[in-house]
């Protein structure tokens, strides 16, 4: 990988076909339905979510109630930072529950830390959770489940240097 450099940034969904097309980006990481028409695509991976709170949370470990669940505070990952809603809230509404966010971060990685000294709770990928066992808990619902894909400009398709970054995804996507 000599000379080679990475930089992970986050994606505003508007932005991303011009992105691609001026070669701002190489590769974007999203949603099925984020990726823009007409752009070539190929499935990462296959993800679950679930919900995590601190180990001895006062709710106990047991799997929450619908209604139990939209009650507790929770912490949320917006990728553009500062939004309190996401599709959970969706799901909730469906059921004419609401919850409250009381958290919005940015990263997933500053989550554990906000867990871990306080009362708040997380719904997050099932990949991201595995490293944190003891903290998780099922849903109360099911949620559909989200296939990561890589996307990229079509003029790649052939690139050889392309072809191999693609391939590194799926490796780190599967491994």
């Amino acid at each position: 990988m000599s000379g080679i450099r990475f930089a992970f940034r986050s994606i505003d969904s508007t932005k991303l076909a011009g992105q691609l097309e001026a070669g701002d980006l190489d590769v974007a990481l999203v949603s099925k339905n984020a990726v823009p028409g007409g752009m070539p695509s190929q499935p990462l991976l296959e993800e679950r979510f679930m919900m995590a709170q601190r180990k001895d949370h006062p709710r106990g470990s047991r799997r929450p109630t619908m209604r139990e669940y939209s009650r507790l505070e929770h912490v949320i990952v917006s990728g553009e930072g500062g939004g309190f809603r996401g599709f959970i809230d969706d799901v909730l509404a469906k059921d004419g529950l609401t919850r409250r966010v009381a958290v919005s971060v940015q990263h997933y990685s500053v989550v554990p830390l906000l867990l871990q000294s306080t009362d708040l709770v997380c719904t997050l990928p099932q990949r991201f959770l595995r490293r944190y066992r003891d903290v998780l808990q099922a849903l109360p619902f099911d949620t559909r489940p989200f296939t990561l894909h890589a996307t990229w400009h079509a003029r790649f398709d052939n690139d050889r240097g392309h072809q191999w970054l693609r391939q590194q995804l799926e490796a780190c996507a599967t491994g």
